[in-house]
């Protein structure tokens, strides 16, 4: 048997035990996703923690004092060759 959820509701409408069911199903399915997001949620904010907290200050808040007119004063450190992308990348 097919059931069609009713969306009109009206104040005198009789309420069938397959409606509530339906209704509690929808909340334990709703509760059910809000737990999923929530530990979705923590781990990325754990996640961008640490990836903030390995970045040096100036880098966080784009306080970049440094005159890039040239390239004189630039010191590449570390970086590698991409092929796929035919750049470096450091």
């Amino acid at each position: 048997m097919t059931y069609h959820a009713k969306t009109n509701w009206k104040q005198d409408d009789p309420v069938t035990e397959v409606d509530i069911n339906r209704w509690e199903q929808g909340i334990a399915d709703a509760h059910a996703t809000i737990a999923v997001l929530t530990a979705d949620v923590s781990n990325l904010k754990t996640r961008m923690n640490v990836m903030e907290s390995t970045l040096p200050e100036n880098f966080l808040y784009n306080h970049f004092k440094d005159d890039l007119s040239t390239i004189d004063g630039i010191k590449v450190i570390r970086g590698y060759y991409n092929e796929a992308q035919s750049r470096l990348e450091v």
